[in-house]
């Protein structure tokens, strides 16, 4: 397929060809056999799109348009797992990398950038007055867990949320002692009804509590009132509160969720839009709380690496001189209510929920359901010239209304597609059963 002004322009949108993927499915073979694992993410693997009618490599990217490694070219939404904010290939990273190659990558002692893009950074973040940087959201969250150990001298912590593959987010899969379990309370805020419990933790177990790590659910948004009685809880225990804005960090709001809510964290980490795809993590805070790193045992040789701070000082100053929080809220507002729309006049369960940038799409509340109707809508939309996640998805400044517009149209033959093959009668019979 080609693209014309960044729309597929060859391709019958009710009646596509099927893929070719050749290239794709036997590099992918070729992977398994080198790579432990097969993907350096797990969230990139086939398995979690629509294997075998899903493109498996992707070869470059310009703006909102990727191209795999057999030619075909997509519409993409996937956005680098939304570390690509900007969209691929952005004269704001491309120059900064251009501009600073020269110097070298990384020096023996730090060098002046550190201290430019700290400076930057510090002032769009609310509440934050240092900063120290990493590589990962995993890298920062667990820094932001031992300061909050350190600074409380207490252990527990509260996850909500994804927050890493390290061990105390991940307690209870393969190759994690047991005891970790111990320390750590996983909770879930998918609904209102799950907010009181997470509460009334934080009284029965504040005497142990070091922190309350929050990521924001992305199939509702919470309100005010609710991160108020959060922070109020935390406080009248001595617990700090870490909002984990890997994600929402540059997407909600300039300021991120933070501003977007307008309640301040203890600590915030920062991931994916702090260098719109350039590898680096930060936490911020007060001085009070970030100058303790100096007593800690938390160093890593490339944080100072230089060219993902360039990028991350000229990114932060992209997202501050255009009007990139209007855009990319606005496109997926326009997304969001066009395809809830289409469900309900074609009577489908499919529903677009979340926040505007950072649209989720759900066939069923129960995950087994919804990957049941999610992997051949995948299919359906790749082979229409648009890659999507199953679930959450991201939309970039170089997103444009008419791109909007076609995978708008191209959800709708998809939907019509899954329709005529009877799908959603099969499982709706398969449930009555």
């Amino acid at each position: 397929m080609q693209m014309q002004n960044d729309i597929p322009s060859d391709i019958s949108l009710s009646q596509p060809a099927d893929l070719n993927l050749e290239r794709s499915l036997s590099l992918a073979e070729r992977g398994k056999q080198l790579i432990g694992g097969f993907t350096q993410s797990m969230m990139k693997k086939p398995e979690q799109f629509a294997q075998g009618a899903f493109p498996v490599y992707i070869e470059s990217g310009q703006g909102a348009v990727v191209t795999d490694v057999d030619g075909n070219e997509y519409i993409d939404f996937i956005s680098g797992l939304a570390a690509n904010t900007l969209g691929h290939n952005h004269p704001a990273v491309t120059t900064a990398i251009i501009e600073h190659l020269s110097k070298g990558v990384i020096h023996s002692l730090p060098t002046p950038i550190e201290v430019e893009t700290a400076d930057v950074l510090i002032k769009m973040i609310p509440g934050a007055e240092m900063a120290r940087f990493f590589k990962t959201g995993a890298d920062a969250n667990s820094a932001a867990i031992r300061l909050a150990r350190y600074i409380t001298g207490k252990e527990e912590i509260v996850t909500v949320g994804y927050n890493g593959w390290h061990d105390q987010y991940m307690f209870d899969t393969p190759g994690v002692p047991k005891v970790i379990e111990s320390l750590t309370h996983r909770m879930p805020l998918f609904t209102p009804m799950d907010e009181a419990p997470i509460l009334s933790l934080i009284e029965e177990r504040g005497e142990q509590l070091a922190a309350v790590l929050l990521s924001v659910p992305y199939n509702r948004t919470l309100t005010k009132e609710f991160l108020e009685k959060i922070k109020a809880a935390c406080a009248a225990n001595a617990v700090l509160l870490i909002f984990d804005e890997i994600v929402t960090g540059f997407r909600l709001a300039l300021g991120g969720a933070q501003e977007y809510f307008g309640v301040t964290a203890d600590l915030v980490t920062l991931s994916k839009g702090i260098a719109a795809g350039m590898p680096l993590s930060a936490v911020v805070g007060p001085q009070k709380s970030i100058s303790k790193l100096n007593e800690l045992q938390v160093s890593t040789t490339f944080g100072g690496e230089m060219l993902s701070l360039a990028v991350c000082r000229a990114v932060l100053q992209e997202y501050q001189t255009t009007d990139y929080i209007t855009h990319i809220n606005g496109l997926g507002r326009r997304l969001r209510d066009s395809v809830n729309r289409l469900s309900e006049r074609l009577g489908l369960p499919l529903q677009v929920v979340g926040y505007d940038s950072i649209p989720m799409f759900l066939f069923a509340k129960n995950p087994v359901e919804h990957v049941k109707f999610a992997e051949p809508f995948l299919a359906q939309m790749a082979k229409r010239g648009v890659i999507m996640r199953r679930e959450v998805n991201f939309i970039c400044a170089a997103h444009t209304e008419k791109q909007i517009d076609y995978t708008i149209e191209a959800i709708e033959q998809s939907l019509l597609a899954m329709q005529q093959s009877g799908i959603f009668e099969r499982s709706a019979a398969e449930a009555m059963a």
